[in-house]
């Protein structure tokens, strides 16, 4: 399992904006091999609001297709002329041991 985070820091004032985009349908949820997304948010500490967008995938190749697909493209037109956001990293992580509440892995 593949856990992709994307860190957006944002203008204070503008991380529930940008944070609502992730909740319409873009079309990464009918993606094959794709499990979840979800959207964090931290508290502003110097001007800034930090998002944190987790997709979490069945493998490599399922992303890869996410990324190359039109529906990619088409939600992701003009985000990098925002002028809220002053920065974003993307970081992948593969899945070694998760818990759940009644002790089942």
């Amino acid at each position: 399992m593949l856990v992709v985070t994307n860190t957006i820091r944002i203008k204070e004032g503008h991380g529930d904006t940008i944070a609502a985009r992730f909740g319409a349908d873009n079309g990464v949820q009918t993606m094959p091999g794709f499990i979840r997304l979800e959207v964090w948010q931290g508290a502003p500490k110097d001007g800034v609001e930090e998002l944190k967008i987790c997709t979490v995938w069945e493998n490599e190749e399922a992303l890869n297709g996410w990324t190359s697909s039109p529906a990619f493209r088409e939600s992701h037109r003009g985000a990098g002329r925002n002028e809220a956001i002053v920065g974003a990293s993307l970081d992948k992580y593969d899945l070694k041991f998760s818990r759940t509440p009644n002790g089942q892995a």
